[in-house]
């Protein structure tokens, strides 16, 4: 089996105080994907999952529809929305103009909560800095020294460090676990915690039967009430700074 969570789930985690909707602009169908557990077999058919639930909220038609055109007809319902909301026009330009607009317009409100000058710094240059302002913002917070450490190495130390806050936080015993143990650890602890909420017994079945059945039988209730692994995910301006980066 991969790891059950992987590396950018964990970084949802962590900046839940910051502005969402940016990570759509690379692809709706990525973002997904590392949402979600990854399961060797079901892959594709939790994923079909998730967009099919994401489709219905923007009333969305999906018949006949791939899970790829289903993934950009959510992730441009996603931006307008967004850009609506901050009163961005999008009549007349295409979808990857509006999500740069909302991009930047996340990564000033950003800059100016934090701070941080934007006079004469063009929307890459801020955009960098707020990036890198949130990123030591969370080392902070979590204990994890910035000294010595370029960009990704911190990235990934804050990203280690949620993981195993997370992990403490739930009472699971961190000692001698490494970070896909302790994700492992996390994802059947949150899975048995939604069966419970569900009244699903799972007195014999292990954490990834307990998932399949959640995803393929109990999947909209699942979301509806926000469990495991429908959880609001916030914090993916980070996650949509680092794709747009990138690119």
């Amino acid at each position: 089996m991969k790891s059950l969570i992987t590396l950018m789930a964990a970084a949802l985690m962590l900046f839940a105080s910051v502005p969402t909707v940016s990570a759509f602009y690379k692809g709706f169908a990525e973002n997904l994907h590392e949402q979600q557990a990854e399961m060797e077999d079901n892959t594709d058919t939790y994923h079909k999952i998730f967009l099919m639930l994401e489709a219905k909220d923007f009333g969305i038609d999906t018949h006949g529809k791939d899970n790829e055109q289903l993934a950009k007809e959510i992730a441009e319902a996603k931006i307008k929305q967004s850009a609506k909301e901050k009163g961005i026009e999008t009549d007349d330009e295409n979808i990857k103009e509006i999500a740069k607009e909302v991009h930047h317009a996340e990564v000033k409100e950003k800059a100016e909560e934090m701070g941080i000058k934007q006079k004469g710094k063009d929307p890459q240059m801020l955009a960098e800095e707020v990036f890198e302002a949130i990123l030591k913002q969370k080392a902070e917070e979590m204990g994890v020294d910035k000294e010595g450490k370029k960009l990704e190495d911190l990235k990934s130390a804050v990203v280690k460090a949620a993981i195993k806050n997370e992990a403490e936080t739930l009472g699971i015993d961190t000692k001698g676990k490494n970070f896909k143990q302790l994700q492992k650890a996390i994802h059947e602890q949150k899975t048995f915690k939604t069966a419970k909420a569900l009244g699903i017994d799972g007195s014999d079945k292990d954490a990834e039967k307990l998932f399949d059945e959640i995803m393929t039988q109990h999947a909209e209730k699942a979301k509806e009430q926000k469990l495991y692994p429908f959880e609001n995910k916030e914090g993916e301006f980070f996650k949509g700074h680092y794709h747009m980066q990138t690119e």
